[in-house]
């Protein structure tokens, strides 16, 4: 199911949605705001955080183009997190109520729905996973590992500063960058400013 592409939606849905263009540091919904509408990434790059108390942040993963955001929506009245645009985005609105009748109504459309829900819960138990390894270079390799087996190839860019991979991993940007000097060390992997290869040893 490609959320992205008219064509491939319910038409039901066709004149539903609704495009937000956002700055870089706008936010798309906040904390606490009523759950009213499902969105995906068109362009773009959104992270999602927590407020908790008066100074403390919690970002639980930055939603890359093609990707959802925002699916309590579906099953909540509220949104239990903010989404605020890292870079310059554009992001498409799915209004709750009218998903939901397309989704009742649409069996083909309902399984591949689930199937993507069941996708972004693979993805977050990869994220507590990655938590749970103590050493800092061989949580960034399983994280590396995970990135080119999604990708089918041993070849990861990034468009995203290392001290905001750093944050989603739960490493400071100093460790982060420990750990792929030892990688590297260790013929793990090959880097250059942008691009990280996985050698295959480490990719089998």
């Amino acid at each position: 199911m490609d959320l992205l592409t008219l064509n491939s939606l319910p038409e039901e849905l066709h004149n539903t949605i609704v495009r937000h263009d956002l700055s870089k540091g706008e936010t798309l919904f906040r904390q606490g705001d009523p759950a009213s509408s499902f969105f995906v990434v068109e362009t773009g790059r959104i992270k999602l955080v927590r407020y908790i108390g008066d100074d403390k942040v919690v970002t639980f993963q930055a939603v890359e183009p093609g990707n959802s955001l925002g699916e309590i929506a579906l099953f909540s009245h509220t949104y239990p997190c903010s989404a605020v645009a890292e870079v310059a985005s554009q992001a498409i609105a799915y209004p709750k109520e009218p998903l939901l009748s397309a989704i009742r109504a649409n069996p083909d459309f309902a399984e591949d729905f689930i199937a993507m829900l069941v996708q972004k819960i693979q993805d977050l138990k990869l994220r507590i996973e990655l938590r749970d390894i103590r050493a800092a270079h061989e949580r960034l390799l399983r994280y590396l590992d995970y990135l080119a087996q999604s990708n089918a190839q041993n070849i990861i860019s990034f468009d995203r500063p290392l001290k905001e991979i750093a944050t989603d991993l739960g490493l400071t940007p100093e460790t982060l960058s420990r750990a792929l000097a030892r990688l590297e060390r260790e013929g793990k992997i090959a880097r250059t400013r942008l691009q990280i290869t996985l050698q295959k040893s480490s990719a089998a």
